[in-house]
This record gives structure tokens, sequence and C-alpha cells, in this order.
């Protein structure tokens, strides 16, 4: 494939290192890259760092690819409707029958399977939110994997998975040459001070675990969401 097209739907609250990293190893690849909204408003992470987007939705040009960042709020996305009723699912749910691979990082799956883009396919994302995707009718991969391709859908665990992710489809799309002369551009050799990246890691400890998901409040995303899906319209 040459020159493929990313699209990168942006909402309030992304995160941006899911966007920007990602952005970043597609950039070096040589891709034709755009970040989408709704409008084209400024789009602000939950960081507090603000976008201008390329197009909007409804301006998108064809893609080749689709990747659906994680971020703060994706229950809070799914919340504004059910496809259908939601401007965000249904763009997802639109591009994903004309793209050639369907791809989240982090939470981002969240929105992926609210799509139904999911369904019957083994998926990860972020290690907190396992719990609130394992509601859905996809398999959640075993342990904490940095992503997991199944058939066109390619989805990526917690934040920094994203660049790995993003290296992964590069080499499916160019090569493993251009993925590794992109690794080498941006001296990506991560060598982490702590281990404590997932709750496997040998120094993450029960409470930093329960610290983590008490923060992020994910028993009551998972009671949400839940009820998000039983309220679901059935096709």
């Amino acid at each position: 494939m040459k020159d493929p097209t990313v699209g990168i739907p942006l909402y309030p609250g992304f995160d941006s290192l899911d966007v920007l990293g990602p952005y970043q190893t597609f950039t070096f690849a040589g891709m034709k890259r755009y970040l989408l909204a709704e409008t084209l408003d400024l789009v602000t992470s939950f960081e507090g760092v603000s976008i201008k987007p390329d197009q909007t939705f409804e301006g998108c040009p064809p893609l080749d690819l689709l990747f659906v960042p994680g971020g703060s709020d994706p229950v809070g996305m799914l919340l504004k409707g059910h496809p259908g009723n939601n401007a965000y699912l249904d763009f997802l749910s639109a591009k994903a029958k004309e793209v050639k691979l369907v791809c989240s990082v982090c939470n981002g799956a969240l929105l992926l399977a609210g799509a139904g883009l999911l369904d019957g396919h083994t998926a990860t994302t972020h290690w907190a939110f396992r719990e609130v995707l394992e509601l859905f009718p996809c398999q959640v991969a075993e342990g904490y994997p940095r992503y997991v391709r199944s058939g066109t859908r390619i989805t990526g665990g917690g934040i920094s998975s994203g660049l790995d992710l993003a290296m992964y489809i590069v080499s499916e799309l160019y090569g493993e040459d251009t993925a590794r002369m992109g690794q080498l551009f941006m001296q990506y050799h991560p060598e982490p001070m702590f281990h404590c990246g997932d709750p496997a890691d040998s120094q993450t400890t029960p409470e930093m675990v329960s610290g983590a998901l008490e923060r992020w409040q994910i028993a009551d995303a998972r009671k949400t969401v839940s009820k998000w899906l039983g309220k679901r319209p059935r096709e």
C-alpha cells in the first residue's frame, strides 16, 4: 500500500500521547495523516493540550486506516447516545466500512466496542479497563499485551503502548525496514527506571493497582457501561 491515509478522530479529554506518539510514528513512515473531529473547533486533551482538527467528520477524506485514541472519559462519549444517535460512534461505524484496518489504543477500544466494531474479535485495552471491555461481545486478550491483531482489528494496551502499536502498523504497511528506520529516528530505545508498567510487573504492588482502579472509578464505569448496553436498541 503506497502512502496510506490514517484518520485519528479526536474528542474532548483525549489522551495526547495516544495521539501524538503514533502520529509521529506515522509521520516518519510517510503516511498521510488527518486529525478529525465533529467540528473544526479546538479539541482539548485531558492534560490541557488543544489541537485544531484538519477536517470534520463530515468532510473526512477517504481513509485506509482508522486509529481511535483513548481518553479520560470514553464512557462519557458512550453516554452521548447509542449508535444511530451518537456522532462519534456513527463516524466510526461509517469509516470502518471503507478502511482496511480499524485500530485503537488504550481505552479507545471501548469506543470501537460501543460502535459494534469489536464484536467477535479479540482485543486489548489499558489494563485498568479490561473489566469494562469484557462487558462487550468481544474476547479480551489474556495478560497485558502491547497490541493484539484480530483480522482487520488491531488494538493496543494503555497509552505508551501506542508507540509499539503504531510501529507494528507501519511494519505491516511498509515493511520492517521502514519501521526500524522510524524507530531509529525517534531513538525509541526504552529503558524504564522502574518496572511497574502493568499489574504483572515485578515492582507493581496490589496497593498501586487498587489505587489506580479507584482513581479512575473503574467500578462505576463498569456499572455505567452495563446499564448503557442494557438500554442499547436491538438491531
